[in-house]
């Protein structure tokens, strides 16, 4: 009768064979929400920067009639106001005055060219000022020979008062409303990528 051959224990110097390694499997299904939620998330922050950018452009704290009167106006005080004219009109003739202080407040020229059209017809820049309290006495005349036209009466013959756009925030808002969604849409992307790669190529988790 045969006997089975003796065993022999490890020599001597030699390192125990390694565990072997546990088993992967597919990640959760989640990190496909994750993925896609990451893209829409970026999507989202694109349009609200994308707003934000212009958002100076299209505000207006305060319209004035052109008619020679005094009117008293409350404007925001976080950064300098922008007097807007209608493009047909060289010199609104406005005279700012700050109500807290009684002082007059200068009024700069604007030497570059911004345009808007909040639905009344196109505006065109015209001064910009330091709001100081933001209550504010403003008495502009407008000459035109056009003053006697209902459409003038209507909307051409007053001016607006808005925030001053910054060259320099308006720079920036679109490097972020493009930075910023590119960012998560990477993010987004090479979380589905690599989710999709590993939902391939492990097994499924078994059933408890």
């Amino acid at each position: 009768m045969s006997q089975p051959p003796p065993s022999y224990p490890t020599p001597s110097g030699y390192p125990p064979a390694p565990p072997p390694r546990p088993q992967k499997y597919r990640p959760s299904w989640a990190w496909f929400l994750v993925g896609g939620g990451l893209i829409v998330v970026g999507l989202a922050a694109g349009v609200a920067l994308f707003i934000w950018t212009l958002a100076a452009f299209f505000t207006t704290d305060a319209s004035v009639p052109a008619d020679g009167q005094p009117h008293t106006v409350t404007v925001d005080t976080d950064g300098d106001r922008m007097l807007w004219r209608d493009e047909d009109v060289f010199d609104p003739g406005c005279r700012i005055v700050d109500t807290a202080t009684g002082e007059e407040i200068r009024l700069r020229p604007v030497t570059s060219q911004f345009s808007r059209d909040t639905g009344d017809g196109d505006r065109v820049a015209a001064y910009r000022f330091d709001p100081g309290s933001g209550e504010l006495e403003v008495t502009c005349t407008l000459q035109s020979d056009a003053s006697g036209d209902p459409d003038w009466t209507m909307g051409w013959g007053k001016v607006e008062i808005g925030p001053a756009p910054s060259v320099g925030g308006f720079v920036g808002g679109l490097v972020a409303t493009i930075a910023v969604p590119a960012l998560f849409g990477l993010f987004g992307l090479a979380t589905l990528i690599v989710t999709g790669v590993l939902w391939a190529t492990r097994p499924a988790r078994p059933k408890s």
